[in-house]
Parts: structure tokens; C-alpha cells; sequence
């Protein structure tokens, strides 16, 4: 049951992202204040405590990237931006998208013809009660 909560929680990362990261954001502008006052308390100024509680917390563009790839589905936001880019592509080129598209459709039909008579002629069964017991017979001259 671990792995569907798992996609649960991914598929609530996908949709709500935005929310993620609005919550996500309040969390570490929480641990910088908490840090910041914590260092208040041990004697530094404000603005002082506050630099240093940024500069222990780290990088937070690369933390959020981290939490997102801990929390999402990177490989699927990065198929959703290829595909937005291809059809933005196509649109931009419409020739050359017809041209593509009917070479896949014959290539496509061709391929599902020749698949058709090969099966018919050579991959099927004889029609015969028994086609393991058929012999065949040629002269050889």
C-alpha cells in the first residue's frame, strides 16, 4: 500500500504544484525566521541573524528544485514541456507537418499490408484437422 500512497502524493504534487510551492515556500521562510531569532537570542543584530540564518539554510532556488524532484514526477514535466514544444513546432511549420504526417500514414499502412499477407500466407495454421501429419512431396529433376 506504500506505493499507492506514493502515487497519491504524486499525483497531488502534479496537480496542485502551485500550492506546493506557496507551502513550500512558507515552510523555509519559517525555518529562516525561527533560525533568525534563534541567533537574535544568542546576541547577534537582526539583520546580522538573518544573514546567517540564509547562509546556513543554504541555496533555496536549489533546495526547491530538490524538493520537487523528491515530491513530483520530473520525467513527466519534462515529457508534458517536450510535447507543448513539438506541437508549437508543428504549428509554426505546417508543410512540413502534413508532409511528416503522411509519410508515417503510408509508411504505417504500408507495413500493416504487407504484415497482413505475410501472416496469411506464411504464419498461419493450414486450415486441416491435423497439419502436423501433412507430408509433402516434390520431385526433384
Amino acid at each position: 500500500m506504500d506505493w499507492l500512497n506514493e502515487i497519491r502524493r504524486r499525483l497531488w504534487m502534479l496537480i496542485r504544484h502551485r500550492q506546493f510551492d506557496v507551502d513550500l515556500e512558507d515552510e523555509m521562510r519559517l525555518h529562516l525566521e525561527l533560525k533568525a531569532q534563534e541567533l537574535v537570542r544568542a546576541g547577534l543584530t537582526p539583520e546580522d541573524a538573518r544573514y546567517a540564518a540564509l547562509r546556513r539554510f543554504g541555496n533555496t532556488t536549489l533546495l526547491k528544485e530538490k524538493s520537487h524532484m523528491a515530491w513530483g514526477w520530473e520525467w513527466l514535466e519534462h515529457l508534458v514541456q517536450d510535447m507543448n514544444y513539438g506541437v508549437r513546432a508543428m504549428l509554426r511549420s505546417p508543410g512540413i507537418t502534413i508532409v511528416a504526417l503522411l509519410s508515417l500514414a503510408l509508411g504505417i499502412g504500408a507495413n500493416t499490408a504487407i504484415f497482413n499477407l505475410i501472416d496469411a500466407v506464411m504464419l498461419r495454421a493450414l486450415p486441416v484437422k491435423e497439419p502436423g501429419r501433412l507430408l509433402l512431396f516434390w520431385r526433384c529433376e
